[in-house]
């Protein structure tokens, strides 16, 4: 990883990289809004940093938002509830994987964003261990892990979460993509690109990151103290895929509302 962390930036010592990583790219005083912000545990972190920031987030799943019960968490089902030019910087952390209509987003966060206003976006990247990705071995083998999950789990709570989600979700990633995918750099580049946005910076963390947690599955974890998994992270830049982009002066964007 390239990027050398300021010493208050709260979510090294976790090593929550892509936090970690975005926490240098928002400037107090800004106005931030976190897509796919889950139970808002990035906005609670960055909220108690010090900076001086308004945070909004967002989630398409009602269970998790109402869980929250946080008046700052909002949840959608397509467009945002917001008019346009509302924010300095938007932050979509580990969720454009789990996105069908990838273009239908980032054109809601061009519009919402003001001009000059950054984008922050972390995914997973491709690269020589991404077939290891624990996340989609419930799409790859269903049926294993359809009896897996029926083992801590009751019948309903499968259907629930994986057949008939009324958020439409397959687990956490949208039904009509049903994978967790991984993103060249230049894959990424373009998307940003097609929706109005100019890439100012690039950087990665993590070598071998999956074939650890498989190892550690099988119950060789022992092998991979955190000190060792901290300088794996640190020292390459093949797994994680981090990129801040800013709002190119193109006017603003519509957004049509994708077919139902």
């Amino acid at each position: 990883m390239k990027l050398r962390f300021s010493d208050d930036n709260p979510f090294v010592a976790d090593r929550d990289w892509r936090w970690a990583y975005g926490y240098e790219f928002i400037a107090d005083g800004k106005s931030v809004l976190d897509y796919g912000c889950f139970n808002g545990t990035f906005l609670k972190k960055l909220g108690a940093s010090g900076k001086n920031v308004r945070a909004v987030g967002v989630d398409k799943n009602r269970d998790i938002v109402e869980a929250s019960n946080s008046p700052n968490i909002i949840h959608i089902k397509d467009l945002l509830p917001f008019a346009n030019e509302s924010f300095d910087v938007v932050t979509i952390f580990e969720v454009l994987e789990h996105v069908h209509d990838q273009a239908f987003v980032l054109n809601e966060l061009h519009r919402v964003l003001k001009p000059g206003g950054r984008i922050i976006i972390s995914v997973p990247q491709q690269y020589l261990f991404s077939f290891l990705d624990h996340g989609n071995w419930k799409y790859r083998f269903p049926k294993i892990h359809k009896f897996w999950y029926l083992r801590k789990h009751s019948r309903d709570e499968y259907e629930y979460r994986y057949v008939n989600n009324p958020n439409g979700l397959i687990g956490d990633v949208d039904k009509e993509k049903a994978w967790h995918q991984h993103f060249k750099k230049e894959e990424l580049f373009q998307l940003l690109n097609a929706s109005g946005f100019s890439v100012i910076n690039v950087d990665g963390a993590g070598a071998c990151g999956d074939l650890i947690n498989l190892l550690t599955f099988a119950g060789l974890g022992f092998l991979f103290p955190p000190k060792f998994r901290r300088w794996e992270d640190l020292s390459f830049e093949s797994r994680h895929l981090f990129c801040a982009g800013e709002k190119a002066n193109r006017g603003t964007r519509v957004t049509p509302r994708p077919s139902s």
